[in-house]
């Protein structure tokens, strides 16, 4: 290592040395922390020395070899060659000082040896290198001192180099030393934050050694030994232009070489200080290591001015972990259980005690289980999951009370239920056994019968089911609310296990119907069934409150998501597609990363909403992340939900092929008992029905009429299974039963859903006669653009378009087909829109096509453009007037310059390029719509501008 800021020091020597020369001989102490750059300073002295055409003699010290008689002297001697007839002189002698009995120094063999040095120094000037002298055995103590003493007249320079130590060494040997006048003391310490600089400019340039010196300053302390370790570990790492030091092996190997230098007291500290951590005071760690706080407050001294400590903790984090992971695992383990039982004698904080319980493995201590439990809970508050679960399965081993087991173990099961569901399985029985023996509580049992349905074990779930609905009477008002709030859910998902719950003993089990699902005491009215009341009822302002009131007041971490799932599910079939985003993303919030679980259901949430929306690639891109959260087997029988909505995304965006690559995930065989299943069924038709599997696609769909209509959840704004099979008939050349389908649909309960009913009158449009379908497919596209579904929009434009082509309206075919279109280039549907489009029409066709046209149509104002659309689509100048709210003479006007700017005589030569976005589909909707509709606050805002 290069000499940084020992300048002064060496020069300081040096000057000794040249005295020495002279014929004053001289004994230096150089006193300092562990590896601060003592033995360097020892080695540039000696370089400085042979320059000078001195002779250095060197030795180092070791605590190993201190009880070995002139076990220093010999090193000494032995150090450079020497005449003959000086080793063989004192050869005898050392051998004589290693025989002498311990601290029995026989002081002919000191006095021979002295006489040799003295006399090795008359030829020219001597030194004694010493490092560590601390460690030396007792006659080369001896010898030095009596050296010291004939020094007056002698070329000899002796230099000691010391590390301070807890406990005094030699103590005789240091007041016997520094009394003589002769004696001189150097005093080192770690380098500053500039010295740190200096050294780093030997490995970078100047502007990095400035940029990074703080950096590596705060972490060594300045400790030459850390320093350089860093240095090593920066360059086992290659080239970097980070600023911040590189911390690696060999900075955790040097960690542990400076306390392995000292005292084993020192390392032993250390591993308490490790250990405790914040908590480590010089009075808590006596009391750990069983010694004296001022012993133990020495060492933290030393420690810092050693660099390794700043405000007695560990600079850096891998300077602790080092030091811990140097202890043996028993050693560890067992100073972990004094740390956890010291720690909760003094009353600390108990994240903390519970840490030391885990590395211990647990205590028999009686508060030892009910601290593990409190240290699990307030790991979920800080979202660490993994060490709740670890907490509470070492309390769970622990404890041999049934009851208590019992609570922990459904604590266990709900920390693991948040990251892998599939882990709850192995806790079923059990919980199924305290169930029976009452000591589960009923906010453990309702978790149970989640986990129960969640994996399909519909019987069990429905002995549950009994014990909740008897001891329903029980229950306090807010646990209550929420078994009320989630049965709701849990009926429509999972009909089966809900079958028979409410018949009366001896009579035939039926299935409850979706509409009778919750029943409360009406004191809790905000616990209505909201989602019941939208899918039979229709929306309703006190639906949304109540659905968003439970999202408001519930938080989704503390209790089952059940509840608000049926929430948000509320919102869903509402239509308050933005409501229910907003509540998906504040749920997400929520959780954070509570968990893997939660984030896998609202994916799945956010998928079903976006495809409602029509968005098919946000749609897709949900589904993925629901499917990537969790693994098939942690989904359980609701991995129905998320394929049914990716298969569905795929379907749109025409990627039939990824589409039936979905197919091969393994269904659980407890699905089919479950609402899951019929969803899947449903996507599974619609892959069927694109690949032209017409009789495998009426299959799936009729299954899905069946199951409906036996479970009693026959609505169209859940699963519309007819309006499905319409499609079937349609392809298959039916209309007529096209048509039953969706009449019947209509007459449903819950079929007036402003999407639900859009969907279905573009089915039924499709199934009349080409004359008679324009009406009924433009009331549905005036619906499906209010509902918001631009998929839905972009087929009933569609629809109308080919409506048009069939009439003979070509021009008017064409307008439309654009708007479809664009609606498909904006969700990427447009390929399964081109091959619905009436053949003929240059809808495929890029921008170039229309470029013409697009630059006719941009010489029209605004309001131009809106009359022309109108007219165009067939509009009177009366019907036009009364749309855009202005007199039939503007309309004549606009008219007038419209078709001087177009070059055209008359309504039928009315170009029919067209731009269309997203917005002009919304446009073309209202515009094709023979009722009467207020326009949007941009239409009238465009109007009174024109």
């Amino acid at each position: 290592m290069e000499l940084v800021e020992r300048s002064r020091e060496l020069d300081i020597l040096r000057d000794l040395y040249a005295g020495s020369a002279t014929g004053r001989g001289r004994v230096v102490l150089v006193s300092g922390p562990g590896a601060t750059g003592k033995t360097e300073l020892l080695r540039a002295v000696a370089d400085h020395v042979d320059t000078a055409g001195g002779l250095v003699l060197s030795a180092t010290c070791s605590r190993a070899e201190q009880m070995l008689p002139a076990a220093v002297m010999g090193q000494l001697f032995h150090s450079v060659p020497l005449p003959t007839e000086v080793m063989r002189g004192v050869g005898a002698f050392i051998d004589l000082g290693a025989a002498t009995t311990e601290g029995d120094a026989d002081i002919r063999a000191v006095r021979v040896m002295c006489a040799k040095l003295l006399d090795i120094a008359r030829d020219r000037p001597l030194v004694l290198l010493v490092d560590d002298v601390e460690f030396a055995d007792r006659t080369t103590l001896q010898t030095l001192l009596y050296l010291q003493r004939r020094l007056t007249a002698a070329q000899i320079l002796v230099v000691l180099t010391e590390s301070p130590q807890p406990q005094p060494v030699n103590p005789e040997f240091r007041a016997e030393l520094t009394r003589q006048a002769c004696f001189h003391t150097i005093q080192l310490s770690p380098l500053s934050e500039a010295g740190v600089a200096e050294v780093l400019r030997g490995w970078t340039d100047d502007e990095m050694a400035r940029a990074q010196a703080p950096a590596y300053h705060r972490i060594s302390g300045g400790n030459p030994l850390l320093l350089h370790a860093l240095g090593g570990d920066r360059r086992a790492a290659g080239p970097t232009g980070a600023t911040e030091a590189i911390v690696g092996d060999q900075f955790r190997q040097a960690v542990l070489a400076c306390l392995r230098r000292w005292d084993p007291v020192i390392l032993e500290t250390a591993h308490g200080l490790a250990l405790l951590d914040d908590f480590a005071t010089p009075a808590l760690l006596a009391r750990l290591l069983d010694t004296k706080p001022a012993r133990v407050q020495w060492v933290l001294n030393a420690l810092t001015l050693s660099g390794l400590l700043d405000a007695g903790r560990f600079r850096h984090p891998a300077a602790c972990a080092a030091v811990l992971h140097d202890l043996d695992p028993d050693a560890l383990s067992e100073m972990h259980a004094r740390a956890a039982a010291l720690l909760h004698s003094e009353g600390a904080p108990v994240p903390a005690i519970g840490g030391h319980l885990l590395a211990a493995g647990g205590l028999t201590e009686p508060w030892a289980i009910a601290l593990l439990q409190d240290s699990a809970t307030h790991a979920l508050a800080e979202d660490r999951v993994d060490d709740a679960v670890e907490s509470l399965k070492l309390a769970h081993e622990m404890c041999h009370d049934a009851p208590r087991r019992a609570a922990l173990t459904a604590m266990l099961a709900d920390c693991q239920w948040r990251v892998s569901p599939a882990a709850v399985s192995q806790h079923l029985q059990s919980q199924r056994d305290a169930l029976r023996a009452g000591h589960l509580s009923e906010r453990h049992a309702a978790a149970l019968l989640r986990y129960q349905l969640w994996h399909g074990r519909l019987e069990e779930a429905q002995e549950t089911l009994r014990h909740l609905r008897d001891a329903r009477h029980q229950l306090d008002a807010t646990t209550a609310a929420e078994l009320d709030g989630s049965a709701e859910w849990l009926r429509l998902y999972f009909p089966v296990a809900f079958a028979g719950l409410d018949a009366a003993p001896g009579t035939t089990a039926t299935t409850t119907p979706v509409h009778a699902i919750s029943r409360t005491d009406g004191s809790l009215g905000w616990v209505t069934p909201s989602l019941t009341t939208v899918l039979t009822e229709g929306v309703t302002d006190e639906a949304i409150a109540r659905a968003e009131q439970v999202l408001g007041s519930h938080m989704l971490v503390d209790v089952g998501p059940e509840s608000a799932l049926c929430a948000l599910q509320t919102l869903v079939y509402a239509d308050r597609m933005d409501q229910a985003v907003h509540w998906c993303d504040a749920l997400g919030a929520e959780t954070g990363s509570r968990g893997a679980t939660w984030h896998a259901i609202l994916s799945d949430v956010r998928s079903h909403i976006a495809l409602r929306q029509g968005d098919l690639p946000l749609g897709e891109r949900f589904a993925h992340e629901a499917l990537d959260a969790m693994s098939p087997h942690n989904w359980g029988v609701a991995i129905g939900s998320p394929l049914s909505n990716m298969l569905l995304a795929k379907i749109g965006l025409d990627k039939l092929d990824e589409a039936k690559a979905l197919l091969r995930y393994v269904i659980p065989d407890a699905m089919r008992d479950t609402w899951f299943w019929p969803l899947y069924l449903r996507a599974r038709g619609h892959l069927h029905l694109a690949g032209r599997r017409v009789y495998a696609a009426l299959a799936d769909f009729e299954t899905c009429g069946h199951l409906a209509t036996q479970w009693g959840m026959d609505l169209p704004t859940l699963l519309p299974w007819r309006g499905d099979l319409a499609q079937v008939y349609l392809r298959s050349g039916r209309p007529d039963m096209a048509r039953k389908m969706v009449t019947e649909q209509l007459s449903r309960p819950g079929a007036q859903n402003i999407r639900t009913r859009g969907i279905s009158l573009r089915l039924l449009g499709s199934a009349l006669d080409v004359k008679q379908r324009v009406n009924t497919l433009r009331q549905a596209a005036n619906l499906l653009q209010e509902s918001g579904d631009r998929f839905q929009l972009a087929l009933a434009l569609a629809a109308l378009s080919r409506a048009h082509y069939g009439r003979g309206e070509f021009n008017t075919s064409r307008v439309v087909a654009r708007s479809a279109t664009q609606l498909a280039k904006d969700i990427q549907a447009q390929a399964l829109c081109r091959r619905l489009l009436p053949s003929g029409d240059a809808v495929g066709g890029d921008e170039a096509d229309a470029g013409p046209e697009h630059e006719e149509m941009s010489r029209l104002s605004d309001a131009e453009q809106r009359v022309a659309t109108l007219a165009a689509l067939g509009h009177t100048n009366r019907e036009i007037g009364k749309k855009l709210y202005i007199t039939v003479s503007t309309v004549e006007q606009h008219l007038t310059r419209v078709y001087r700017k177009l070059n055209v005589r008359r309504r039928t030569e009315l170009s029919l390029g067209l731009p269309m976005d997203s917005t002009g589909a919304g446009l073309l909707a209202v515009a094709s719509s023979g009722a009467e509709q207020p326009w949007s606050q941009w239409e009238s805002a465009a109007v009174q501008a024109s």
